[in-house]
């Protein structure tokens, strides 16, 4: 049932095309657009779904109808924002007058909800800047605009920010004759920290679904502490993450390049075990996403066959961000860093690359599947640029800590918390190494460090006679190592970083590790030898010398029992409460 605002829009677009001499109303009925009648269908329940990050919302400078100048991330910062490219004197009811109508309506139905005015932005965006003076937007808008609404009718400072803004949305505009335009209708979602959630086209626009989106994404995050964050980055989130806040961590432009279908064909690959060389382990296996996505089980990993893995399972969790992979910094893109795991003999003991890309090639589900998302065959790089998308969307940041630091939420942290973090940038010195920059923070210098503990575990008699086993939670056993030796296999050397470099003063240096969400990814060090953050904090506070190439940022700490337990409350602060979501996506929720 049409409104009589679409009676209204309909005769103002005759009226239009009359004054531009189009008859072809004429000839043709106008079919409208679905936007400007009920929706035929229920629109779906606000957060009962997620919607993939697309991109990165660009940046452009403005000036109102009014004449205030501004940027659209400043308009946008810390609210939905609902943004449509337009021109007042377009033509075409279903293109520019069926954007400015929806808009109206969501206006109207927003407005009288205290909680959704406060937290949308509307922006139409003109791209006629000949035409459209600030005197023509105005008036425009006094047709669509109900009074009080957060509806801003804005235009380009000049030509270089038009063309900035319409390419960092990929809005294509054509000057045609008569100085009307050809463009395909664009309507933009952006949430509060300046992604782009969805785009509309003619036959999706629609004022419910739309309002649905809205309460979906305000649902995702607290929008009050967001719009007092310091820590606003334009970088991508990668799609299919809900949403989850990027707060404290850095713009990373790779981040950009994802979409919802390779992260889905990369989580495919993921949890498949036929990926190995037996068809028995996938990478999941090590990387459990409910175990933080290490395994808490382990101190080291089991590969094929259980055979031995020297090293710990890092925690994938925001390992996107990271440009040096591995314990020893001997990858530096995900995208290579793959294939180490799938073709180590101890790991999934694939004999060559080829290998590997004949076997998923053997499934016509991956081979349609690959051709869909990447335009190509199965090959080596679109195998890496898969599987490494779907690592680049664990991201688990907006922690208490973030909130804390970069939002300035004093009540983020606890008392306890707040004193941890005084002894992890001060008397602990934590933080010379896991580094806590102004803008993000990853808690890791990305370098590596001797520490101590590679040295030991490569001498036999510098470790400690007794070892405790957990065998389940809260079960343990203590025994006396030289019992289980002479039948049990020995332990791997370990050199670190020596073992790529093959220079001696690289001997037991390994990678300072990442410390968010560190509360959920124990055993901790290269090797796990260290079972809890308690652990990890009397190791640091003991600094034992046992070897000539100790780091020297690695001394006693000497500190008192409440400062460690301090200390230990901080690092359970650097927990995101999206890691969740990541793991009810992994499982298929």
């Amino acid at each position: 049932m049409r409104s009589a605002l679409t009676t209204i829009s309909l005769i103002w677009f005759i009226s239009v095309c009359e004054a531009h001499g189009d008859k072809k109303h004429d000839a043709e009925p106008i079919v409208l657009a679905p936007g400007y009648s009920d929706l035929s269908y229920a629109a779906p329940e606000a957060g009962s779904y997620t919607l993939p990050v697309i991109k990165a919302a660009g940046d452009s400078k403005f000036v109102d109808s009014f004449g205030r100048q501004g940027t659209l991330h400043e308009e946008m910062k810390g609210r939905v924002t609902v943004l449509s490219f337009i021109y007042t004197q377009c033509p075409d009811i279903n293109g520019c007058p069926l954007a400015t109508f929806v808009l109206g309506q969501l206006a109207k139905k927003i407005l009288p909800v205290q909680n959704l005015s406060e937290n949308v932005k509307f922006l139409s965006y003109s791209f006629d800047m000949p035409n459209d003076t600030l005197k023509v937007l105005r008036k425009y808008a006094q047709s669509f605009q109900p009074p009080g609404s957060n509806w801003s009718f804005v235009r380009p400072l000049n030509e270089t920010q038009l063309s900035g803004a319409l390419n960092a949305y990929n809005q294509s505009v054509q000057v045609s004759k008569g100085h009307t335009f050809s463009h395909i209708l664009r309507v933009v979602l952006i949430d509060q920290q300046l992604k782009v959630r969805n785009i509309y086209s003619t036959g999706f626009l629609h004022s419910e679904t739309i309002m649905s989106d809205i309460k979906t994404l305000l649902n995702e995050v607290n929008s009050e502490d967001l719009r007092t964050s310091d820590a606003w980055q334009g970088s991508q989130t990668p799609a299919d993450t809900n949403a989850i806040a990027t707060l404290g961590l850095p713009e990373k432009s790779t981040l950009s390049t994802l979409n919802p279908g390779s992260i889905a064909l990369g989580k495919r690959l993921f949890f498949d075990r036929s990926l190995s060389h037996n068809n028995t382990i996938s990478c999941a296996m090590c990387h459990v996403p409910t175990q933080g996505f290490t395994s808490n089980e382990l101190a080291t990993a089991v590969g094929v066959e259980g055979r031995t893995v020297k090293r710990n399972a890092p925690s994938l969790l925001n390992v996107g961000y990271l440009n040096q992979l591995f314990y020893d910094i001997r990858e530096n893109s995900l995208e290579q860093q793959v294939w180490s795991p799938l073709l180590a003999k101890n790991e999934m003991a694939n004999p060559s690359i080829g290998f590997v890309i004949e076997k998923i090639k053997s499934n016509a589900e991956y081979v349609s599947q690959f051709k869909q998302v990447f335009k190509q065959d199965v090959s080596m790089s679109t195998i890496g640029a898969a599987l490494a998308s779907y690592q680049r969307s664990l991201i688990a940041a907006d922690s208490p800590f973030d909130r804390y630091w970069f939002s300035g939420k004093r009540k983020a942290l606890t008392s306890a918390q707040i004193k941890g973090l005084a002894v992890f940038t001060g008397k602990g010195n934590c933080s010379s190494c896991h580094q806590i920059n102004k803008e993000y923070a990853l808690f890791t210098d990305e370098k590596v460090h001797n520490t101590g503990i590679g040295f030991v575990e490569n001498f036999p008699a510098e470790k400690e006679r007794l070892f405790t086993a957990r065998l389940a939670e809260g079960v343990s056993v203590t025994y006396d190592r030289t019992h289980v030796e002479s039948s049990s296999e020995p332990a791997p050397s370990d050199l670190g970083r020596y073992e790529v470099t093959q220079d001696p003063v690289d001997r037991w240096k390994f990678r300072t590790a990442g410390l968010r969400n560190v509360a959920l990814t124990a055993p901790y060090m290269h090797n796990g030898s260290l079972a809890t953050l308690d652990d990890v904090v009397s190791f640091y506070d003991k600094a034992e010398n046992r070897n000539g190439l100790l780091d020297p940022l690695i001394k006693p700490l000497n500190l008192s029992k409440e400062e460690k337990m301090n200390l230990v409350n901080f690092l359970e602060s650097l927990t995101s409460p999206h890691v969740s979501q990541l793991v009810k996506m992994a499982e298929g929720n």
